[in-house]
């Protein structure tokens, strides 16, 4: 088959996308050898590329050696630094993530014991439960949206250096900054619950009396 074909990397995955054609193999003979895919529509790749090895290698003339190997193999070894990269990515913004959370929660536990008579006073006046939760959960919740939005203007701004880190993923992907936001925020409220609801236990007779 003479032809033109897709656009494909020759070399690298990261190569840029360049024009592709066939050629006979009588028109050409690279240094490297020849060079052919074959699509294998079922059962065990390794298994299968086995099988085209020996078959190839007997269709050969004179002492040619034929080797045979998945494209994912071949694929995953340039694959494997971009994967330790994301790993360790991944791993420290999981490390960040429960830093921030134990931050919050110290902050925000801080803040109730500092504020339990007042809370006391809400709760002798009539304040229930809820309106103590969203109190306290309200200002861990503001806290958390402040940090959110810096830290997306800083990601913003730091998309430049960031893009060449990425493998097919942009810098500026709006899904994944939703996608953060979400957890931070969600994280922020677990955080911040747990000391108000700590706070809707106290008994505010004990706390106007301790004062």
């Amino acid at each position: 088959m003479i032809g033109v074909a897709e656009d494909g990397r020759q070399q690298s995955i990261t190569d840029e996308q360049r024009f592709m054609y066939y050629l006979s193999i009588d028109q050409v003979t690279p240094a490297w050898g020849s060079q052919m895919f074959v699509r294998i529509t079922g059962g065990n790749a390794l298994r299968a590329s086995e099988r085209v090895r020996l078959a190839l290698n007997a269709a050969m003339p004179g002492e040619s050696y034929v080797t045979a190997q998945p494209l994912e193999e071949l694929v995953d070894l340039q694959r494997r630094s971009w994967q330790l990269g994301a790993t360790m990515f991944v791993a420290f913004g999981v490390l960040a993530l429960l830093v921030a959370a134990v931050g919050l929660y110290g902050v925000i536990a801080y803040n109730v014991a500092q504020r339990m008579h007042e809370l006391g006073v809400r709760v002798a006046l009539g304040a229930g439960a809820t309106d103590v939760v969203r109190l306290v959960v309200g200002q861990g919740v503001r806290f958390a949206v402040a940090g959110v939005l810096l830290g997306l203007a800083l990601a913003l701004l730091a998309s430049g250096w960031i893009q060449p880190l990425l493998f097919q993923q942009s810098a500026r992907d709006p899904a994944t900054y939703a996608a953060v936001a979400a957890l931070l925020l969600a994280v922020s409220l677990l955080a911040s619950a747990i000391p108000a609801m700590r706070a809707t236990r106290a008994d505010p007779n004990t706390v106007l009396r301790n004062d």
